[in-house]
């Protein structure tokens, strides 16, 4: 059993015995149970963004992608619906629960019964998607036209087939992080992103956009394979079983239809965007993909790995009824992830352009796109920090199997975000588009936020804890931004707009080293414990590996 494993195994135990304090042991198994898993996560970032150079290096025209980005949704749009977080949320909990009462015979007959019924219906949804493909394509792409539209709507044909193993690599990987396992499960997203890669390399020469769609598929098959051998060790069976009879199974199904409705709403934002994107010109929906693919690094990377750790602990704990173990281990994550994220974002915003130009400028893209994502990006980074938060937030609702009240919160957020799209768009164009999608992200945080009060006892306590700590972390990042810009503004002025890339790769770093010591010595100064914590976990890490 390797170190995620047992740390995140052992947390909501150890809550439940140690004071949720700065540097206790229970603060840091979670924080390195997230480190060990970020890894993994951030290899999958990584590799996406190789996937995404690879695309555009293979397509480097202003709109070429645009018919790929915009078939793309419908496929996507299933998946989410029917599989997706659906999965994770209403499974976790459920495995977690019947594996805690040694019922793991009946465990797996509940994950067989719930993939009988999401894959027939899956099944069903993509054979209709299929064959109404072009309606759905022209009603999605109102900017396309009839050469657009028909390359479209080609495409998404050929992507319909990755929902299905995509949404059975979704069973498997609830199943394995429910035993606290999430090395293959993490491994999964790499390869899904290799096979694209795969398609861009091999294909797109001779197929065009066509090699892409055909890597999608086979990136989804890839996706359950190589999770495939670490189900078999686990002794999970998954086979074809409709046992409805099983209450377990029926509360599965049940929780799963609100987080799934919550989840396919959601996507609709994605089409309503792509939809209003088209209308504003081929290029602005290839740079909305690639801006918000950015803003998905560190959401990925720390955000989702966080959650990820906290679910079946959390789950664990509520179902053992240790509610402060379970609230300790909330106010915990939330407040080492909103110290994280508001500092990456201030930093962030400060050198997106060179960032955009550090990672897209070998793929040959025009100085147009890479200014206009540079600029979408710096807007979407406004909503970075809630973003990461509803990660954490909504699986503290999945841990208590309640998926209805994230839900709500996600619907309100989702018919904000449709309505401060159609307005922002107006006059700000793609970059209204993002603001949207930033101030809704906002808007759900502070739902999930205010339906949890009551929910968990000491709660209240903990989120003004939180509360001062983001304020106060929000001081920080606005003086280390200002620095950082102060020696940005310095060093474009010397060394023009595109210096090359070892010096936009220097002219970054130095903005954002410069930054982030003003925020580290403003965090001291001020006595954020969040910093205190990290650099305890990263000093405990280096000194396990040295001694092994």
């Amino acid at each position: 059993m390797d170190e995620a494993t047992v740390t995140a195994e052992g947390a909501a135990e150890d809550a439940t015995e140690e004071a949720a304090r700065p540097g206790s042991s229970t603060t840091r198994a979670l924080a390195r149970a997230g480190l060990i898993v970020t890894v993994l996560f951030l290899a999958s970032r990584i590799l996406g963004y190789v996937r995404t150079i690879v695309i555009a290096s293979a397509f480097p025209a202003d709109g070429q992608l645009a018919p790929f980005f915009a078939a793309f949704r419908i496929p996507d749009f299933l998946f989410q619906l029917v599989a997706a977080g659906a999965l994770s949320s209403a499974l976790i909990p459920i495995i977690a629960s019947l594996l805690a009462k040694d019922e793991e015979a009946r465990a797996w007959r509940v994950v067989s019964t719930v993939t009988t019924l999401m894959l027939s219906l899956l099944l069903v949804l993509v054979a209709v998607a299929m064959l109404v493909a072009p309606q759905l394509v022209a009603l999605m792409a109102p900017g396309f036209d009839g050469a657009l539209l028909a390359e479209t709507t080609e495409l998404t044909r050929i992507m319909m087939l990755s929902p299905l193993f995509l949404a059975l690599g979704a069973v498997m990987t609830s199943a394995l992080n429910s035993r606290g396992r999430f090395a293959a499960a993490a491994l999964a997203p790499l390869v899904y992103n290799l096979g694209m890669i795969g398609g861009a390399v091999f294909l797109a020469e001779s197929m065009g956009l066509a090699g892409l769609a055909v890597g999608v598929v086979a990136g989804a098959i890839g996706h359950v394979l190589v999770q495939a051998p670490a189900i078999v060790r686990m002794g999970v069976r998954i086979r074809p079983r409709l046992e409805v009879s099983d209450d377990q199974a029926r509360l599965a199904l049940l929780l799963m239809v609100p987080r799934a409705l919550g989840l396919g709403a959601t996507q609709l934002v994605f089409l309503v965007i792509t939809s209003l994107a088209t209308t504003l010109g081929t290029q602005a929906v290839v740079v909305f993909n690639f801006s918000f693919g950015m803003l998905q690094i560190p959401i990925g990377v720390i955000g989702v790995p966080l959650g990820v750790v906290l679910l079946p602990s959390l789950s664990r704990a509520a179902a053992d009824g240790a509610t402060e173990g379970f609230t300790r281990l909330l106010v915990r994550g939330l407040a080492i992830l909103g110290f994280v994220m508001i500092g990456i974002a201030g930093l962030g915003i400060v050198v997106s352009e060179d960032l955009v130009r550090i990672l897209f400028g070998v793929a040959g893209i025009s100085e147009n796109a890479i200014e206009a994502t540079g600029l979408a990006l710096a807007v979407f980074l406004v909503g970075l920090t809630a973003h990461s938060l509803i990660a954490v937030l909504a699986r503290a609702f999945f841990a208590l199997k309640d998926t209805k009240t994230p839900v709500l919160a996600a619907l309100g957020a989702v018919a904000a975000n449709i309505l401060l799209a159609n307005v922002f768009v107006g006059p700000l164009g793609l970059n209204g588009l993002a603001l949207a999608i930033a101030v809704s992200a906002w808007l759900e945080t502070i739902a999930l936020v205010a339906f949890l009060r009551g929910r968990v006892p000491g709660y209240g306590a903990g989120v003004a804890y939180v509360g001062w700590v983001m304020v106060r972390t929000l001081l920080v990042t606005l003086a280390g931004a200002s620095v950082g810009y102060g020696i940005e503004q310095v060093l474009l002025g010397a060394w023009g707009e595109d210096p090359g890339f070892v010096l936009l790769v220097l002219r970054a770093g130095l903005a954002v080293a410069t930054g982030g010591l003003v925020i580290v010595a403003g965090a001291f100064a001020l006595r954020i414990a969040e910093l205190r914590t990290i650099v305890g976990v990263v000093v405990d890490l280096i000194a396990r590996r040295g001694r092994a």
